[in-house]
């Protein structure tokens, strides 16, 4: 039987797969195509944190950490220069540690944020005036 991967994989993956019998179909991505492939990959390890139980957050979060090292390397960057950004985002807009969840947020037509809120709808779809009332509790986010 074949089956059908198409996704980036850890380089010691194809030598476990044969030890178990299996032919590997496998080639060497060039520059624009791995940058892509980690993207790709980044999004699949984020996908697997978020499903994560509690005792297999630790391994899925250094999956995300890993593709984020190649990732970095791939984009000729350093991680000096991430961490660098991450400080200055987290000076100018905070961290997480109080934890807002935003709901909603509303605005005069023509006021300078809405612009940003109006040019992604697919991210942040419009609703009714009245169909978010901001005085209720936000509903409970569970990661289970």
């Amino acid at each position: 039987m074949r089956f059908r991967v198409e996704k980036l994989i850890r380089d010691g993956l194809p030598q476990m797969m044969r030890d178990q019998g299996l032919t590997v179909f496998s080639h060497r991505l060039g520059d624009a195509a791995f940058l892509a492939a980690l993207k790709a990959k980044l999004l699949e390890e984020a996908q697997e944190v978020a499903a994560a139980a509690p005792d297999g957050l630790v391994d899925e979060l250094a999956d995300v950490a890993e593709v984020m090292g190649a990732l970095i390397i791939a984009a000729g960057l350093t991680p000096e220069a991430v961490e660098a950004a991450r400080l200055a985002k987290r000076a100018h807009r905070g961290g997480f540690e109080g934890r807002i969840y935003n709901r909603a947020v509303e605005g005069e037509d023509g006021a300078a944020g809405v612009a940003y809120y109006l040019a992604r709808p697919d991210q942040y779809p419009p609703l009714p005036d009245d169909n978010v009332p901001c005085d209720t509790p936000a509903p409970k986010l569970s990661i289970d």
